[in-house]
């Protein structure tokens, strides 16, 4: 069995992982349709900034970009703060198709 269609307990575990929070699943969808993405306020829910305007999450820039990053899912640069897919993306896909697919549920 090649490679890419066998999934290990670790790589299950880590993509799990990956997928757990709300803002690291968005990252990793807008990233389905689109090979560069560079995230606005509108994208995520919750956060405010002191004036009562959407902020874009510290969280992103502190943890989440970071985590995808080194797990090998995204390329960020930390100067524009934009996202590409990065060279694991393409492990995750049948996973996220799954988590799309049953998203509303």
């Amino acid at each position: 069995m090649s490679d890419q269609k066998q999934v290990r307990p670790q790589r299950l575990s880590a993509q799990l992982d990956a997928v757990r929070h709300a803002d690291r699943r968005q990252i990793l969808f807008a990233l389905r349709e689109t090979e560069r993405w560079q995230p606005s306020a509108s994208d995520f829910d919750g956060d405010r900034s002191l004036v009562g305007e959407p902020a874009i999450p510290a969280a992103l820039y502190h943890r989440h970009f970071p985590k995808l990053a080194e797990m090998g899912l995204i390329e960020w640069d930390r100067e524009t703060h934009c996202v590409t897919r990065g060279p694991e993306y393409q492990r995750l896909r049948p996973l996220l198709a799954c988590l799309s697919e049953y998203h509303h549920e």
